[in-house]
């Protein structure tokens, strides 16, 4: 992207993340609670097909997946537990699907997964005596992996398309009347809000390849507790001067002219200008974005010069509001 950034100090992340907090009667020790999970997949007569094992315990179809040991990278563990349990190896992506939630051991799991495009398969391995493995047709699969969650991240899994991520900036302070518009930070209930949007694009989204954000003090405060839940680099947030100021029409240019190679963006930016542009695209499918509000979008284009309504699908639509409802 030709837009010049600004480099800028990011503020520490303040608040109690409320929507993440442990079950209080774990009863292993913490690192067992983090897990990871290979999404092995392979093309079958021009179709997607995913590679599900059965659990131990119930014999319900999963993903290959296991505890985070120390010292492993989640996509270390994802290509083990891959071959542990399904016998298969691939090359694995190297941005994760998404997560989802399993409750085991008296707590909850958090697992992230990884697509594994499989490459060699073996007919002996390391558990093939405990479980069953089959390759499911991903339609079916999504029918039949456990548990929901699960589902929702293998639904991500053949989306050759490209995804925006739209987030208004969180509620912001006016006490400080010394302060210009472009310092105000965010209110108390502003950092909560913006702990529980991340937790649920933590849940919801893969992991964006770009992190983009107005440089004004209560959007970055913004950009960096959602980027911090999704594990993306705060060093790496580009801060764009024009999106403090910018139009739709300016916004629309921007994301015309983002990198090829960022499929996946998420542009932390303010209001009317981001409700202006979903509207652009969704039509009256969002008439409104609150403060700390979500919109997701897909668009059927390969290019980001391509994007337009026509080519344009909502994904997710959420809001501080909605989700605590």
């Amino acid at each position: 992207m030709t837009t010049a950034t600004t480099m800028f100090t990011f503020p520490s992340t303040r608040g109690l993340n409320g929507a993440m907090k442990r079950h209080p009667v774990n009863t292993k020790p913490e690192y067992w609670y983090h897990q990871s999970a290979a999404a092995p997949v392979r093309t079958a007569k021009g179709k997607t097909e995913v590679l599900l094992v059965t659990s131990l315990r119930s014999g319900r179809w999963i993903l290959p997946k296991g505890i985070l040991e120390p010292g492993k990278t989640p996509q270390e563990t994802a290509v083990v537990e891959a071959w542990e349990e399904a016998g298969v190896q691939g090359t694995l992506a190297p941005h994760r699907l998404g997560f989802f939630t399993n409750k085991k051991w008296g707590g909850v799991c958090t697992v992230e997964v990884f697509r594994l495009d499989v490459t060699q398969s073996s007919d002996i391995w390391p558990e093939s005596d405990k479980r069953k493995r089959q390759w499911f047709a991903l339609e079916h699969a999504v029918n039949v992996v456990h548990p929901d969650g699960a589902a929702l991240v293998l639904k991500k899994i053949d989306m050759s398309c490209l995804i925006l991520t739209l987030v208004r900036h969180a509620k912001s302070s006016h006490d400080d009347t010394t302060l210009q518009d472009f310092d105000r930070p965010l209110t108390e209930r502003g950092i909560q809000d913006a702990h529980w949007m991340g937790a649920e694009l933590r849940r919801s989204i893969a992991q964006p390849d770009s992190i983009v954000s107005s440089p004004a003090c209560r959007a970055k405060e913004t950009a960096v507790i959602i980027a911090d839940f999704l594990d993306f680099p705060r060093n790496n947030i580009d801060a764009i001067p024009l999106i403090y100021n910018a139009t739709s029409k300016e916004l629309l240019e921007l994301i015309k002219n983002l990198p090829e190679d960022n499929r996946n963006v998420l542009l932390v930016g303010h209001n009317p200008w981001l409700t202006d542009l979903a509207v652009y695209f969704l039509g009256s499918a969002i008439e409104h974005l609150p403060t700390c509000g979500i919109v997701q979008l897909a668009f059927n284009v390969q290019h980001w010069k391509d994007v337009s309504p026509s080519q344009a699908s909502l994904l997710l639509y959420e809001y501080p509001k909605k989700i605590k409802a």
